[in-house]
C-alpha cells in the first residue's frame, strides 16, 4: 500500500476506536464486520427486448447493434426474427463489446465492421448466412480489431462511428476527439492497417458516419448539430443542418446518418426531435454540392412511436430501417423522393418490474425500502426489502426535462425528508425527486465553474445535511447546502484537483465515482482511474490508500467503484476490476477481502465472479449491486 497524508492532522480512525468493558478499566478489541456470506438475490436481470443503436445490412438480414445488452444480432428481414448473435457479455476480449455504437457491413467480404466505443478499438467479424439461418451460434466469427486508446494516428479517444467504402477498399471510422481515421478493409490475409485522418473546419464530438455510392463521405458533427460531407480525399465540401425545431434543423443531438442506395437521400435522425430528416442530395459531377429539404419523418404513435431514434440504415428495395434505443424496437418503413410509411414495428418490448439493466448506485431508506440506480433501463427502481412492491419512476429524455434520468450513476436519500437526489451523468446535473418518484428540482449545469458539473457519478450526504458530489469529469468534489424544499442548491466548496496515476499526490482525483462520509464527517471517496482510495479529514488531510495493509501480498486496488461506510466504522470497497469486496479500517488495515466464491454466490449465466459497484447496509444486511450480471445481491454478516 502507498499511504500518504497531506495537512495537518488526521481524524481518529472509527474502526480502529477501542470500547472500553465495563467495570475493568481495559480496552477491548473494536469488533469488526466478518465477511459476508450470500444469502439470497434480491433482483434478477431485467432486460427490454433490445437497446439498437445501429442497423445495417445485407439481402437476407438486419445486422443490429444492441448496445444494452452488448450483442451483435442478425433479424431475419423476411420473419423478423432474430436468427444468430454474438456477444452478450460486457468486456474488451475479442468477440465482447462495451456500449458499442456502430457498424457497417462489407458485401465483398462478408465481413461486419463494430465501432467499439468505449474500448477504443473497431472489430471485424465475417459472417455466414447459411449458418445464421440455421441458428449456428459459430455464424458470426471475430476475425481481428485496430485502434488502441490514445491520440496518436490510429488511436482513439471512444470509437463512434464506422462505415465501408468497398469501391476504394477503406473503412472510415470515427474518432469522437473530433477526427474522421481511414483505414485499408480487412481481407482474408490482411488486417487493416491505418492510411490518414481528417476532420475539415474541425469536428465537435462527432458522432455516426456513411459513404454515399459516390464515395463522398457524410459525418454527423454532433454538437456542431450538422451533418458535414466530404469527398474521398478528405477534403470538407460542405455543411448541412443547423439547430432549430424546423425543417431540416436537428432539435438536439443528431446521431445517425444514412444515404438512399441510388444516391439522392440523406436520412438524418434528429434524436432530440425524435424524427427523422430527410434531405434532397445535389450533385454536379462526382461530388454533392448541397442539399434542400425534402421531408420530416414524425414519430408515430403506440408501437410506432420514436423514443430515442438512433441509427439507420436504407436498402436496394427504398426501404428505411431506424433503429429506436429506448422504444426498444426496429421501425421498417418505405420511402419514395417525397414521403415515407411504417411498414413494420418489430420488437419494442421494455423491461420488467423488479428487473435491473447494469445496477449501479444502492442505498435503503428509513423505512427499509430498498433504492437502486437501474442504469441501463433510465429508471430509479425501489422496493421492499423481501423484494415485493417493485416500481420505478424516470425515464430517457432531454436534459432540463423534468424527470428525464439518462444514464445516471448513483442516488442519495436525504435524511430527515427521504427525497431521492439523482447523479444524472449524462444530463451533468443532480436530479431531486420526492420518495415516490415525483419531480421536485434540477440541480446544475455542464461547465467547470463552481456549481457546474461534468458528469456527476457518486452523490452523498454528510451528517451536516451538506451534499456532496463527485463531479466526476471535473475530476473534484462539490459540496452544496440545500434550501428548504430543496428547490434551491447553494455552492459551498470544491475539494480535490486532477491528477493522473497512483503516484499522484495525495487530494488529485481521476474520474472518482464512488463517495461516503463517516459520522466524524470525513468524506472517503474511490479514485477510481487511478486505482485508489482517497479520504478527506473534517481537517482538510487527504490520505492515499492504494491497497490495504496486513500480512501476506496485499493486491492494489483496480478501478474501484464503490466506497461504503460499514455500521461498525469500517471502510467497504468495490473493487470491481479485482472482482472483489475490500474490508479496511480507516487506518488501511486489511478486515478482509470477499470474493464470489467465497461469499458462496451463485454464478450467473455467463460469470463465476462478481462485478461489485455499490453497497448499502441494513443493520447486518448488505446489498450488492453486481453490475455485470445484472442482479442485487442481498448478503448477511455479523
Amino acid at each position: 500500500m502507498r499511504l500518504v497524508k497531506v495537512a495537518i492532522a488526521a481524524s481518529l480512525p472509527l474502526a480502529a476506536a477501542a470500547a472500553v468493558l465495563p467495570g475493568t478499566g481495559v480496552s477491548a478489541a473494536p469488533t469488526v464486520l466478518a465477511s459476508p456470506t450470500y444469502s439470497s438475490t434480491l433482483v434478477g436481470p431485467g432486460t427490454a427486448s433490445m437497446y439498437p443503436v445501429d442497423v445495417t445490412q445485407n439481402t437476407q438480414y438486419y445486422f443490429v447493434l444492441d448496445a444494452g445488452r452488448y450483442r451483435l444480432l442478425a433479424v431475419n428481414r423476411t420473419t423478423g426474427n432474430i436468427d444468430c448473435q454474438i456477444g452478450g457479455l460486457q468486456g474488451s476480449g475479442p468477440g465482447q463489446f462495451g456500449d458499442a455504437r456502430a457498424l457497417d457491413y462489407d458485401s465483398t467480404h462478408n465481413e461486419l465492421y463494430v465501432a467499439d466505443t468505449p474500448n477504443n478499438r473497431v472489430e471485424v467479424f465475417s459472417f455466414s448466412n447459411s449458418l445464421c439461418a440455421s441458428n449456428s451460434s459459430s455464424a458470426f466469427t471475430f476475425l481481428s480489431q485496430f485502434g488502441t486508446k490514445g491520440s496518436g494516428p490510429g488511436q482513439f479517444s471512444q470509437a463512434y462511428g464506422v462505415a465501408v467504402d468497398a469501391v476504394n477498399g477503406w473503412v472510415y471510422a470515427v474518432n469522437g476527439a473530433g477526427w474522421v481515421q481511414r483505414w485499408t478493409l480487412t481481407t482474408p490475409t490482411q488486417p487493416s492497417t491505418y492510411l490518414n485522418q481528417f476532420n475539415g473546419a474541425g469536428l465537435n464530438q462527432p458522432r455516426q458516419v456513411t459513404v454515399a455510392p459516390n464515395s463522398d463521405v457524410l459525418v454527423m458533427n454532433a454538437r456542431a448539430h450538422e451533418c458535414d460531407v466530404f469527398n474521398s480525399a478528405g477534403k470538407l465540401l460542405f455543411t448541412f443542418g443547423s439547430l432549430g425545431k424546423g425543417n431540416g434543423q436537428f432539435t438536439d443531438d443528431p446521431r445517425g446518418v444514412s444515404v438512399s442506395q441510388n444516391g439522392n437521400l440523406g436520412f438524418v435522425t434528429d434524436a432530440g426531435g425524435k424524427r427523422v430528416e430527410v434531405f434532397n442530395l445535389l450533385s454536379s459531377g462526382g461530388d454533392y454540392t448541397g442539399t434542400t429539404f425534402a421531408y420530416t419523418i414524425p414519430s408515430g404513435t403506440g408501437t410506432g412511436q420514436f423514443v430515442g431514434p438512433r441509427g439507420l440504415t436504407t436498402t436496394s428495395d427504398n426501404h428505411l430501417l431506424l433503429t429506436d434505443e429506448w422504444g426498444f424496437s426496429l421501425h421498417e418503413l418505405s420511402f419514395t423522393p417525397t414521403g415515407a410509411t411504417v411498414t413494420r414495428n418489430l420488437f419494442g418490448t421494455g423491461p420488467p418490474l423488479p428487473g435491473v439493466d447494469s445496477p449501479r448506485g444502492i442505498r435503503v431508506a428509513a423505512n427499509g425500502q430498498i433504492y437502486m440506480v437501474d442504469y441501463w433501463n433510465m429508471r430509479i427502481e425501489y422496493m421492499n426489502a423481501n423484494g415485493t412492491g417493485a416500481t420505478s419512476f424516470g425515464f430517457r429524455g432531454n436534459p432540463n426535462q423534468a424527470g428525464a434520468i439518462n444514464f445516471a450513476w448513483d442516488a442519495a436519500l436525504q435524511p430527515g425528508t427521504g427525497n431521492v437526489f439523482v447523479a444524472n451523468r449524462e444530463n451533468d446535473q443532480v436530479e431531486v425527486f420526492s420518495p415516490t418518484g415525483t419531480f421536485i428540482h434540477i440541480i446544475g449545469k455542464v461547465g467547470t465553474a463552481n456549481g457546474d458539473f461534468k458528469f456527476p457519478q457518486g452523490i452523498a450526504f454528510a451528517p451536516d445535511g451538506t451534499l456532496l458530489v463527485d463531479d466526476s469529469g471535473n475530476d473534484r468534489i462539490e459540496r452544496f447546502t440545500m434550501s428548504a424544499g430543496d428547490t434551491v442548491a447553494a455552492w459551498n466548496a470544491n475539494y480535490g484537483t486532477k491528477g493522473i496515476g497512483k503516484t499522484a499526490p495525495a487530494g488529485q482525483l481521476n474520474n472518482p465515482t464512488g463517495i461516503a462520509v463517516a459520522s466524524d464527517g470525513t468524506i472517503w471517496v474511490a479514485d477510481t482511474l487511478n486505482n485508489r482510495i482517497q479520504s478527506m479529514s473534517p481537517s482538510g488531510t487527504w490520505t492515499v490508500f492504494g491497497a490495504t495493509t496486513g500480512t501476506g501480498h496485499q493486491t492494489g486496488f483496480l478501478v474501484p467503484w464503490g466506497v461504503t461506510v460499514a455500521p461498525d466504522g469500517s471502510i467497504w470497497v468495490s473493487d470491481t476490476g479485482n472482482n472483489r469486496i475490500v474490508s479496511m479500517s480507516t487506518t488501511g488495515a486489511d478486515n478482509f477481502n470477499a470474493t464470489a466464491a467465497t461469499m458462496g454466490v451463485p454464478a450467473a449465466p455467463m460469470d463465476s465472479v462478481i462485478f461489485p459497484f455499490a453497497l448499502a447496509f441494513s443493520g447486518n444486511t448488505v446489498y450488492l449491486t453486481d453490475i455485470w450480471n445484472n442482479r442485487v445481491l442481498v448478503l448477511t454478516t455479523h
